[in-house]
């Protein structure tokens, strides 16, 4: 009787810190699975706008994406990313339009999206923001 207290005693105690170690936010942080799927969001500061990002992630957990630039008038113009990246909590990843190189970095929060963009330059910046 003693032994099959002990044992639930133990267990008690060491339950809650399992489960806290598997919901860490480090863990959550750095789950490319985390940034996978669709995203709304917009931009500002050398120029405004509306866009749709799309992450995906193949069998080998290869990042791949699109920028999809939202029109006033409707048209959707997308672009495949060229470089991606989910390291530490921060999203990096760039595209060319118009035959200009973009990056943009951000950072996963509060079930957004959040950073700041740059044209190859770097006369052009801003920030920028998606959500679900």
């Amino acid at each position: 009787m003693t032994t099959k207290l002990l044992i639930a005693i133990i267990a008690l105690f060491t339950m809650p810190f399992q489960s806290a170690k598997a919901q860490s936010p480090s863990a959550i942080r750095d789950s490319s699975t985390s940034v996978v799927g669709k995203w709304a969001g917009t931009f500002d500061g050398s120029s405004s706008g509306k866009f749709e990002l799309v992450i995906n992630q193949d069998s080998n957990r290869k990042l791949t994406g699109q920028v999809i630039m939202l029109a006033d008038d409707g048209n959707r113009y997308p672009t495949d990313l060229k470089t991606i990246s989910w390291q530490n909590g921060q999203l990096k990843a760039s595209y060319t339009a118009d035959g200009d190189d973009v990056s943009f970095t951000g950072n996963y929060a509060n079930s957004a999206l959040k950073g700041t963009w740059k044209s190859g330059d770097g006369q052009d910046s801003g920030t920028w923001q998606a959500t679900r």
